[in-house]
């Protein structure tokens, strides 16, 4: 093999290098951010709800099944700024008040913790699919499902229940410092940081 040859195959091969690493740069979201910076930035929220009630709540029953919020299981304490959110089964939601977002945790149906949204991204087509695969049905499972959904359009549409928005929680330990929350919530994400207890 010659010299030039030898060096057009190095060359390729950091090519090939470099495009992999500039791919993982834009693919993963969390990959160079400053979670100290993100962190220190954002602010608690300046009000409260009237008896922790989310006033959209009643609202929202009423359109769906069940209850459209997904639930998160945390097993050690969450941190943001004075907040400490202990382990336990918390309801996510989000909700914009005054121009901005926030992650409302409900336990119960009350709000106990409101922590600000840092970045809300669209969720790619087909993620639902990938990664909240459907399960298969048997046949009953199906015949039930079909019936349930022809009585369902029998009613006025304004009275018919919408299917609960999809979701999926993915959570990220940054470094041993911090863990980055991101919901999925229909057709948006929507991303937190919190300190890790230390």
């Amino acid at each position: 093999m010659s010299v030039d040859k030898f060096k057009n195959i190095i060359n390729k091969k950091n090519m090939k290098k470099i495009l992999i690493l500039l791919l993982l740069l834009f693919i993963n979201p969390s990959y160079g951010e400053d979670f100290q910076k993100i962190y220190d930035g954002l602010e608690t929220a300046d009000f409260e709800f009237v008896f922790g009630i989310d006033p959209y709540q009643a609202e929202e029953y009423t359109q769906y099944m069940f209850s459209p919020y997904p639930l998160l299981r945390i097993g050690v304490n969450f941190i943001f700024k004075d907040i400490v959110i202990p382990p336990g089964y918390y309801l996510l939601t989000p909700r914009k008040y005054n121009g901005k977002t926030y992650l409302l945790f409900k336990e119960q149906g009350k709000v106990k913790y409101m922590i600000p949204v840092y970045n809300i991204d669209i969720v790619p087509e087909h993620f639902y699919e990938k990664y909240n695969p459907k399960p298969k049905t048997t046949k009953w499972q199906k015949f039930k499902t079909g019936v349930s959904n022809t009585v369902g359009t029998m009613f006025p549409t304004k009275t018919q229940r919408k299917p609960v928005p999809e979701s999926y929680l993915e959570i990220n330990d940054i470094d041993g410092d911090f863990f980055q929350v991101i919901l999925y919530y229909g057709d948006h994400k929507y991303y937190t940081v919190f300190k890790q207890d230390s």
